[in-house]
């Protein structure tokens, strides 16, 4: 059993990928500096889980804060794999509180700007 996991912080989330699920779970706050380091490397491990011929088939994202840069790097993790995953089937989902219009806003911003199904789940 393959799996990658970075413990949340009170400005990071965790982040789990599971090979053998074929699940990438993100959840927690995104509200912190140095995402560029953080999200580079979580784009890694998903590429180099999903390259043995297994199709990623969920992202579950369920956060409580968010910052721009975050957003940011969310989006451009999606179009990298859409990019570098061709033929493989990805579908998101993207959780938000119905009184948390920030995430909500988000959420629809990915969606606009994904090559692949996000559902929208106010849970």
């Amino acid at each position: 059993m393959l799996t990658f996991r970075i413990e949340a912080r009170s400005t990071s989330p965790e982040v789990i990928i599971d090979k053998e699920k074929r699940v990438i779970n993100i959840s927690g706050s995104s509200t912190f500096k140095n995402t560029s380091w953080f999200y580079s490397n979580v784009l890694k491990w998903a590429i180099a889980f999903n390259h043995q011929g297994l199709k990623l088939t969920t992202i579950n994202i369920r956060l409580s804060k968010i910052d721009e840069n975050s957003t940011k790097w969310i989006i451009l993790i999606m179009k990298k794999l859409s990019a570098l995953l061709q033929g493989h089937d990805i579908i998101v989902n993207w959780y938000y509180q119905p009184s948390n219009v920030n995430i909500q806003i988000n959420g629809e911003r990915l969606k606009l700007n994904s090559a692949f199904p996000v559902n929208l789940i106010a849970a």
